[in-house]
């Protein structure tokens, strides 16, 4: 029993006892008569007996309207949460829908929910994102901007309206919502990267620049994309660069990429770039310098490629020979440049030098087709066939060409062992080698062959 329900008990019990006793103890007083407006006369325990229980039932009245008033309101808050859920339930059915690939059950559960509740933040976005998934730009737009009059201090539904423009090809529209973006949060990191990468898109490098300063200047440095923002800010300067080289500011491109070649020296476009650069202002030499530097510092070969085309297009062979020779002799990992050097031989048909090369990479290499194939074709040139046919064995063997391939009817999906059931699209029985003839032999006109077995 709650305290302030005794305390009313003890209450009651005090007026009733004390009414009792004046009604005993004060008869001829109660007796006395009560004179109302009108020229009413009631006994004074008469009328005491009225205003008593007059308030007895106002009081009785307010609390039973009071709890009336609590039970109603429960009922209500009971049937609110109930709906809530409900629509939640609805909500998750479209999300797990979207999830398993099946947009129009997605569309048809959150349109479910729109029904019972046409301010339902989350389903607006989701049914503007699944629209977009199905190229209803109108439609996803529409959903989206009703979701941003509903929360406009919220990104969300602005980030959607950006994807659903670039989607539609809208870009200007597009960098204009990422405008109201910026204006709620100047220093918002994946604003200022989407507007980079819109610039990307149109090729628009200076202000791709732009946005990319921004992005240098308010992101987190220990955010773990901070590697993948500096590549991206290389590649934007590469680009301008390469666009003063088409326009003939030479001298600003050699600039520009002797910085970045400096500032990332594994960035192999930039090493790339200033060679041709250097090469067309007249600056051979420094070229050749530049790119033997580069392959001593990434190790890439497409250096060793360059090198190559740039002395045989002048018609130097040897130079091209003394160029690998210092590269191989540079490198810490010298069989790439000892294989290029090997296949320039082969090139300038200098079989006894390039068998001499080739043959020593043998047992240094895990997978070489291509070195086995030119072996084989030095060996093939001298006439020594069983020597090519086994090189030709060993290019087969590692490339595999003797395996057999297996492929989807349905989904045209690849896989390297039959299956009863296409791991891909869960089609049985479509998994099947992978061999298709143009013209079957009936069609050719030929008679199938009798086939032969041991049996008599």
């Amino acid at each position: 029993m709650r305290v302030r329900t005794f305390l009313f008990i003890l209450l009651a019990v005090g007026v009733v006892y004390a009414s009792a006793s004046l009604f005993i103890s004060n008869r001829e007083v109660l007796e006395r008569p009560f004179r109302f407006w009108g020229g009413v006369d009631l006994p004074v325990g008469l009328t005491l007996l009225m205003f008593l229980l007059v308030g007895v039932g106002i009081t009785v009245l307010a609390g039973l309207t009071r709890e009336v008033g609590i039970l109603v309101d429960r009922s209500r808050r009971r049937r609110a949460t109930r709906r809530a859920e409900e629509i939640e339930e609805e909500y998750t059915r479209g999300l797990t829908a979207v999830l398993e690939g099946r947009s129009e059950d997605a569309l048809r559960h959150f349109r479910a929910v729109l029904e019972r509740d046409s301010r339902h933040f989350n389903t607006l976005l989701k049914l503007g994102e699944v629209l977009r998934a199905e190229e209803r730009y109108g439609d996803a737009i529409e959903y989206h901007r009703k979701a941003h009059h509903l929360k406009e201090d919220d990104p969300r539904p602005l980030y959607g309206l950006v994807e659903d423009y670039e989607a539609k090809g809208d870009l200007d529209r597009a960098r204009a919502v990422l405008g109201k973006i910026l204006a709620l949060s100047k220093q918002s990191v994946p604003a200022w990267r989407k507007l980079r990468a819109l610039h990307i898109k149109e090729r628009g490098w200076a202000k791709a620049l732009e946005a990319h300063e921004r992005v240098e200047k308010y992101a987190n440095p220990d955010d773990p994309r901070d590697a993948a923002d500096r590549q991206v800010g290389r590649g934007i300067r590469h680009e301008i660069a390469l666009e003063d080289l088409r326009a003939g500011r030479t001298k600003e491109a050699i600039a520009a990429f002797r910085r970045l070649a400096k500032g990332s020296p594994p960035f192999v476009p930039a090493h790339v770039r200033l060679g041709e650069s250097l090469r067309q202002e007249g600056r051979d030499a420094e070229a050749v310098e530049v790119w033997e530097h580069a392959f001593e510092t990434t190790n890439s070969p497409v250096f060793l490629e360059l090198l190559e085309e740039h002395f045989l297009e002048r018609e130097q062979p040897m130079q091209a020979i003394e160029a690998l020779k210092r590269c191989a002799g540079r490198a810490r990992r010298d069989t790439l440049a000892r294989f290029h050097l090997g296949k320039l031989y082969f090139r300038l048909e200098m079989l006894d030098d390039s068998l001499s090369v080739l043959t020593a990479l043998e047992g240094r290499t895990s997978y070489a087709p291509t070195l086995h194939y030119l072996v084989g074709q030095i060996h093939e040139r001298r006439k020594n066939f069983r020597e090519a046919a086994g090189e030709y064995r060993r290019v087969i063997k590692e490339t595999e060409l003797a395996q057999l391939e297996y492929r989807c009817r349905s989904c045209g999906t690849r896989a390297p062992e039959w299956t009863d059931r296409c791991g891909a699209c869960g089609e049985w029985g479509s998994v099947e080698i992978d061999f298709r003839e143009e013209m079957s032999i009936e069609e050719m006109g030929i008679p199938p062959a009798p086939v032969y077995t041991s049996r008599t």
